[in-house]
């Protein structure tokens, strides 16, 4: 029997973790796994997975890609009515026999953890037995009804489970998890129906991040939803990965609020760009935190981040939800202040999303939320915040990920920024000044979204700072010695020889370089890059740009 288990990811670079547990499990050889993106169009992908002559093909679903997957499993039953189909993932996991209701072409239905339940329903398939009551979480057709098994159980020893990148992808990002659970019990998280937390043992998880290590994979992302739950098991991988480290970085979530002084300086020690952490903050409110049952104190998560960053050496991402029962506009403008106080590298605003099967999903009468009753279940309105100021929060997420999360303009926003009292009202006018110059309505290139930058701030900067630092980000960006109008500085011929002059230094400071590759300006900004920070020091000078790097220094 041919099984395929597909995927329809995000994006080609990703990779999908539970199709490949549901094959090492299993441990047979006819099984293929198929990763596919939301991307590509549903029937094409269909066409590809039929021809590959499958008598069973199963899917992970999530919200992201349940809309196309169920276009693709329509298409599959038309092309061959033979093919079984068989979904889980947590979109069909918590109204599993309402979607075998609605769509006729599914078949099957593993709800929650697939590997044990999904060995014993191939293993039966392969045998040709058509009674599936012992299979755990299972849901599927008999005659004209529909059958749930609501028995489900877990794999207490997660060990049991076969490393599952035996097939060597080296080009995705790998996700990869050490732990299952999680010990936090947020409304709005599926994770928190299941209570407590399973480990893969310590030798096991060094063993597997030895592999990717050595096979020079770019990044791992850890799906653990607290990875620094359990301190001490946090510690000894982190201390394991900077000793083994080699060209992979590492992306974790943690809760910063729960580090300690061991912890921070063993992170202290960790050289820049292995590690990333991804911190959820969601709201600073103490009235919403207590409403989504989250713990978290905000003080220490600050203190702890600020001293991490410190160190210059790992990227920090802050997240934030709107939408949040409690939460009205001013209160999310306080929260996005509060983290944007601790300069993150990134700030990811996103949007409360109802999911079925969650806490929130059964309360989100008792706080008047509209939400989308198609995929993502996104919020618009409740009775806190208003449809317009969540639409004007969207806008604004927009402007923030391409001026601010993208990182080409990051000398210029530390600039800016740092004259500003409410960095949120900031952001909030610069969306207002866009919005009247057709942001939203037409593609913009990075030389209008940098044009547009420089209008708006010259009525908070002094303009030929503003030319300068603007100046810097895009040499740095784009690595071209081209430079739109509006950036130029007077004529740079005389400049040349006194370039000439300082070749030594300049060769001391960027190595040995071809000096047409080198661009030299006058500035009246001298930036020096302070571990996660800048100075910048209003001083005159000439920047030199190594344009292949995208390096810089001066000269007086």
């Amino acid at each position: 029997m041919k099984t395929v288990l597909a995927a329809l990811n995000a994006k080609h670079i990703h990779s999908n973790l539970a199709i490949r547990y549901l094959k090492a499990y299993a441990d047979d050889d006819n099984i293929e796994i198929y990763d596919a993106t939301i991307n590509e169009n549903p029937l094409n992908i269909a066409i590809d997975i039929a021809r590959k002559k499958p008598d069973l093909v199963g899917f992970s679903c999530y919200i992201w890609n349940i809309e196309n997957t169920l276009k693709v499993c329509s298409a599959l039953k038309e092309i061959d009515g033979n093919i079984f189909i068989l979904l889980g993932g947590p979109e069909v996991t918590y109204d599993s026999k309402a979607v075998l209701e609605r769509y006729e072409y599914i078949d099957f239905i593993i709800q929650g953890e697939g590997e044990r339940p999904f060995k014993n329903f191939i293993c039966k398939l392969k045998e040709g037995k058509k009674s599936f009551e012992d299979v755990e979480g299972l849901v599927y057709r008999c005659g004209d009804k529909i059958i749930e098994n609501h028995s489900r159980s877990f794999i207490e020893n997660l060990d049991e489970i076969p490393f599952p990148y035996k097939d060597g992808i080296t080009d995705r990002i790998i996700y990869y998890e050490t732990t299952r659970g999680c010990p936090f019990s947020c409304k709005y998280c599926l994770s928190s129906i299941e209570r407590g937390l399973r480990y893969f043992s310590l030798d096991r998880v060094k063993s597997d991040l030895k592999y990717f290590i050595d096979r020079d994979v770019k990044i791992v992302k850890f799906v653990d939803r607290t990875f620094n739950a359990n301190k001490k098991f946090a510690m000894e991988i982190w201390k394991y990965l900077i000793e083994n480290r080699k060209n992979t970085t590492f992306h974790f979530e943690i809760a910063a609020d729960i580090l300690d002084r061991d912890a921070i300086e063993i992170l202290k020690g960790a050289p820049d760009g292995l590690f990333q952490f991804e911190v959820g903050v969601q709201t600073t409110n103490p009235e919403v935190l207590n409403n989504i049952n989250r713990t978290m104190d905000f003080e220490k998560l600050k203190r702890n981040v600020l001293e991490i960053k410190k160190s210059g050496n790992i990227h920090c991402h802050l997240d934030l939800i709107a939408g949040l029962p409690g939460e009205d506009f001013s209160s999310f403008r306080r929260s996005f202040d509060m983290c944007m106080d601790m300069n993150p590298d990134v700030l990811q605003l996103g949007f409360l999303k109802i999911l079925k099967g969650s806490p929130m999903y059964y309360e989100s009468h008792k706080y008047i939320m509209h939400y989308t009753k198609f995929p993502p279940y996104q919020v618009l309105k409740t009775r806190d915040i208003t449809f317009d100021e969540m639409v004007s929060l969207m806008e604004l997420e927009e402007v923030f990920e391409s001026y601010y999360n993208s990182g080409i303009f990051s000398i210029t926003m530390f600039y800016a920024l740092s004259k500003v009292h409410s960095k949120f009202d900031f952001f909030m006018d610069f969306t207002g000044f866009l919005k009247d110059k057709g942001f939203f309505s037409r593609n913009m290139s990075l030389n209008d979204r940098f044009k547009l930058l420089y209008e708006f701030l010259l009525k908070y900067c002094n303009e030929n700072i503003i030319r300068d630092v603007l100046l810097h980000d895009y040499i740095i960006n784009t690595k071209k010695s081209v430079v739109p109008d509006f950036l130029k500085r007077e004529n740079m011929l005389n400049l040349k020889d006194l370039v000439y002059e300082n070749r030594s230094k300049i060769e001391k400071y960027f190595g040995r370089i071809d000096f047409k590759r080198i661009f030299y300006v006058p500035v009246d900004v001298k930036i020096l890059k302070d571990m996660s920070s800048y100075s910048i020091l209003e001083e005159r000078g000439i920047a030199v740009f190594n344009l292949e790097k995208g390096e810089y220094m001066y000269l007086q």
